[in-house]
């Protein structure tokens, strides 16, 4: 089984990242992935100048949350491939959708921010999301599953 993990260097997400590595007797070939998100919208309705300086932030932060997910891994003899995507035009679960398809994995799994109220309705839900949109299962990972 081929298991695509969605990382984002939250506590959730190293949570969804060890229960995989648990999953080690079922899972075969594992991908971590982070999905740098959307700087601007999707549909400017106007021109809007994004300084080079905030995609090499993006970029920085990408490849420190994938070295901290390395660093969880080290010691695992695993089939593990690391890969950073940007989300382009797509929301974060629509790009994670892809590149699972991709690569034909058989789950995802990924963390949930607990969100509520009008963080949640602002900030947007990436695991119901890909609830929603994934031909594959979904594995949601909360904190208190792994404590």
């Amino acid at each position: 089984m081929r298991a695509l993990i969605a990382y984002d260097g939250s506590e959730t997400a190293q949570c969804a990242l060890e229960f995989a590595l648990n999953l080690k007797n079922s899972i075969n070939k594992y991908l971590v992935l982070y999905v740098i998100p959307q700087i601007i919208g999707t549909t400017p309705t106007y021109d809007t100048y994004v300084p080079e300086s905030m995609f090499e932030d993006e970029r920085k932060k990408a490849e420190d949350v994938i070295e901290k997910a390395r660093k969880i891994v080290a010691n695992e003899t695993l089939d593990i491939d690391f890969q950073i995507v940007d989300s382009g035009t797509k929301t974060v679960a629509k790009k994670i959708v892809e590149v699972a398809e991709e690569n034909g994995v058989d789950i995802i799994i990924t963390g949930s921010r607990n969100l509520k109220g009008l963080t949640k309705i602002i900030l947007g839900s990436v695991s119901s999301e890909l609830l929603k949109l994934s031909n594959v299962p979904v594995m949601v990972c909360s904190t208190n599953a792994c404590k």
